[in-house]
């Protein structure tokens, strides 16, 4: 059985991956924007438009993990503002993959 602290560091570690997962997802749509852009490739573009909502869906993903974080583990000080900045970060993250 894992001591508390262990499970919230698992929760923490596991909400910094999906960060980063959010982010090679929108990495990869402005590539693809830019590419799409550049060969005038309209069909790329709709492909783009479809696939934010994978984006959209990893938002809330990530919102989630946090707002269970916040409600079961009751951080403090510096995981807290971890976790608050996680939510903020995500969600300008998932504007910059509208914009793409």
């Amino acid at each position: 059985m894992l001591h508390p602290r262990e499970t919230f560091d698992r929760q923490l570690a596991e909400m910094r991956q999906e960060i980063l997962v959010m982010g090679q997802m929108i990495e990869e749509a402005l590539e693809r924007a830019v590419r799409s852009l550049k060969d005038r490739d309209l069909d790329l573009a709709r492909q783009i438009i479809q696939d934010d909502a994978q984006i959209n869906e990893q938002r809330f993903k990530i919102e989630d993990l946090c707002f269970g974080l916040i409600a079961t583990q009751q951080p403090a000080a510096r995981d807290l503002r971890d976790i608050i900045s996680a939510m903020i970060v995500v969600n300008e993250m998932e504007r910059m993959g509208d914009h793409a």
